[in-house]
């Protein structure tokens, strides 16, 4: 077989990146534990040989989901540069695709969602080996994600071929999309991207108030927002409030971060001294993170 990447990244590289420093280090805070330690954009968000594909009585296929994924990638990578160097609020609508593609692409190979979907479904207990359940995800994430990408702009395709859940939700029109610049910059990075808050309409029975803001609770019809950060300074704001545009702040999106990480949050070395309060706030909610995630993690621990 050709030379295959061993680490596979469920983070982008090109967006880890927008948070590093120029060497391209980050200091790696582990959501689970009080363990902190330095890092870089190579050697975070990744599981070696994590998107592989092993079939019976055939060589494992390490390049075909990598590939496909890179693609989608590239593409809101184009994006999120084009965005770096506006000055503007206003997403245009290509950009708006991209990344919507981009974060169905991040909520579907979240290293927690496919834990708590493999616990579910019995995956361990059925006996099927870490490949065979690796492998079935891989085939989701192609279903749900990769193929109906690939078919978004073919006219002879179905459309029940080129649609995905979340996308057709963060492109429908009652969703207000806004970039957000922080002058100062000041904003985290997570194993979780696709962070969701706040809650539409009546609230699901049973479910504490605060857990919406830890992106628990709500389904793609009820969530009142998704915010992505995209650079330390950047971030996109999608909401079903308009109002949600002019009145969150560095400290609302990060707190969104924070809540909605699984294994890690993450920020240039330089940060913590270029913005105390913020650094204390990440402390503080880190701490509240660890308090509450138990309660509906279902026992992940996640690694980084």
């Amino acid at each position: 077989m050709p030379p295959h990447a061993k680490k596979h990244h469920f983070v982008p590289q090109f967006l880890l990146q927008h948070f590093a420093d120029q060497q391209g280090k980050l200091v790696i805070h582990q959501v689970m534990s009080e363990q902190r330690y330095n890092s870089t954009v190579r050697n975070v968000g990744h599981r070696n040989l994590g998107h592989s594909i092993y079939r019976p009585g055939r060589e494992p296929d390490h390049a075909s989901m990598e590939t496909a994924m890179s693609n989608i990638e590239g593409e809101a990578a184009t994006a999120v540069r084009e965005l770096v160097q506006s000055r503007e609020r206003a997403v245009p609508m290509h950009a708006r695709h991209a990344l919507s593609w981009l974060l169905a692409l991040q909520w579907q190979r979240s290293r927690f969602l496919r834990y708590v979907v493999s616990k579910e479904i019995g995956a361990e207990d059925s006996g099927l080996s870490d490949e065979e359940i690796q492998t079935s995800m891989m085939g989701m994430i192609s279903r749900t994600v990769v193929e109906p990408w690939r078919l978004r702009n073919d006219d002879d395709a179905y459309y029940k071929d080129q649609w995905n859940h979340l996308v057709s939700t963060l492109l429908a029109s009652d969703m207000y999309w806004s970039c957000y610049r922080p002058r100062d910059g000041g904003l985290l990075v997570s194993d979780n991207p696709v962070c969701f808050s706040g809650v539409v309409g009546p609230p699901p029975p049973g479910i504490p108030v605060g857990f919406f803001d830890h992106g628990v609770g709500t389904g793609f019809h009820n969530f009142q927002r998704l915010t992505a950060a995209l650079g330390s300074r950047l971030a996109v704001i999608i909401s079903r409030d308009p109002q949600d545009i002019s009145r969150l702040r560095v400290a609302e999106l990060n707190r969104f971060t924070i809540f909605n990480s699984r294994e890690f949050v993450a920020h240039a070395p330089e940060w913590p001294s270029v913005h105390p309060r913020l650094a204390q706030d990440l402390a503080e909610l880190l701490m509240r993170q660890r308090m509450v995630a138990p309660a509906f993690s279902q026992g992940y621990q996640g690694r980084t």
